[in-house]
């Protein structure tokens, strides 16, 4: 009985050996000199690129036996005082190369099932990219002869281009259990060919094996943050601001409705803010100015004090509304509105509509100007 289990035993170690015996690439070179050193590289989790193996270019050929791939992923070959590299995708496939020295990327690799997916995919895309690049000559010609039925001709033609291409890379997706699948997603994620929602529905159908490598972690944090950015609002000219509530100085809590006039600026500063506080005397002025006429004015602090903040207030001669989270740059008011650097003003009008943005100095006093006395006819 022992016997039979060392057996079992001795045959599965050789069973685990055959698989893990790995790939060979056999390469026919043309432009090398003899000696020249070819690296084989890899890329870590950390996308750094790492040399796994290194051989030497004798009489136009060389050889390279490596271990089986740690993970699906890409591979590249670089060359010795030479620029560009040669790419494959790693799998436990012979591997056959021919390779220009002197056109490095119209080097023909054959090996398994990914590598003739993955070159299928490169070079197909990259036909479309000429075949586009050719319409586009076209139209431009016929454009400056006025030759108005042939651009339209163009033009259809070129859109009938595209949707194929679409429809090709989409069709690359299908291949669930293919990081060549992840590489179109992403490529068309990109190129907002897919929404983020799309896209994480065809990876959710990726094989659970290929969602753990590097392109698939890669993948997965651009679909988050793909997501993340949609759901934060860009508050813009011609958008509807976004009400709002938060602390007053007393602690009290006031909202962006109960502090609007006929013409209201929302103006994002801090007192640590020295263009915001070089900007201050200014809007004093438009205030005192306008708003007996119906400009109101809240101000929503990034500070992260209480104290600097109204004493900023109080140093400023500051006699509007004013909120704040204390929340320095995670002030969710200035997040939701997208305000990355401050001194930052948004103009609405009662409605609550955004009719213009960031204007300081005379512009300011201009613009308040024009829009009251537009009210007041």
């Amino acid at each position: 009985m022992k016997r039979i289990a060392l057996f079992v035993t001795i045959l599965l170690l050789v069973a685990c050996q055959k698989d893990q015996k790995g790939y060979t690439i056999t390469a026919d070179t043309a432009g090398f000199k003899d000696g020249t050193v070819v690296y084989v590289n890899a890329i870590s989790q950390s996308n750094r690129p790492i040399i796994i193996d290194s051989a030497s270019i004798q009489q136009d050929q060389f050889q390279i036996t490596l271990p089986p791939p740690e993970s699906n992923d890409f591979n590249y070959l670089t060359f010795k005082d030479i620029r560009g590299n040669v790419l494959f995708m790693a799998e436990n496939n012979p591997i056959e190369m021919t390779i220009y020295k002197d056109s490095l990327r119209s080097s023909v690799i054959k090996g398994g099932s990914e590598n003739e997916l993955f070159f299928s995919y490169v070079n197909t895309v990259k036909r479309y990219g000429e075949e586009k690049l050719n319409l586009n000559n076209q139209y431009q010609i016929a454009s400056k002869l006025g030759e108005t039925d042939k651009v339209v001709k163009i033009s259809l033609e070129r859109q009938e281009l595209i949707e194929k291409e679409k429809q090709f890379r989409k069709g690359i997706t299908d291949n669930t259990n293919s990081l060549v699948s992840i590489i179109a997603i992403t490529e068309l994620l990109n190129l907002k060919l897919l929404t983020a929602q799309e896209a994480k529905l065809k990876f959710d159908q990726i094989d659970d094996t290929l969602k753990p490598t590097r392109l698939g972690k890669n993948l997965n944090m651009l679909i988050n943050n793909v997501v993340s950015a949609s759901k934060q609002k860009k508050i813009d000219i011609g958008v509807t601001a976004e009400d709002f509530s938060a602390p007053t100085p007393e602690g009290k809590m006031l909202s962006l409705k109960e502090s609007m006039g006929k013409i209201t600026i929302i103006d994002f500063w801090a007192s640590w803010c020295k263009p915001c506080r070089m900007e201050n005397p200014n809007v004093v002025k438009v205030y005192n100015k306008y708003h007996d006429k119906g400009l109101n004015i809240i101000g929503v602090s990034l500070d992260k004090k209480q104290a600097a903040w109204t004493k900023a207030i109080a140093d400023d001669n500051l006699e509007w509304s004013h909120v704040s989270n204390l929340q320095f740059w995670q002030e969710p008011i200035a997040r939701a509105y997208g305000v990355r650097s401050i001194p930052a003003t948004f103009i609405i009008d009662e409605k609550g509509n955004v009719i213009a943005k960031n204007l300081r100095g005379p512009a300011l006093e201009k613009k308040i100007s024009e829009l009251l006395e537009q009210k007041s006819l």
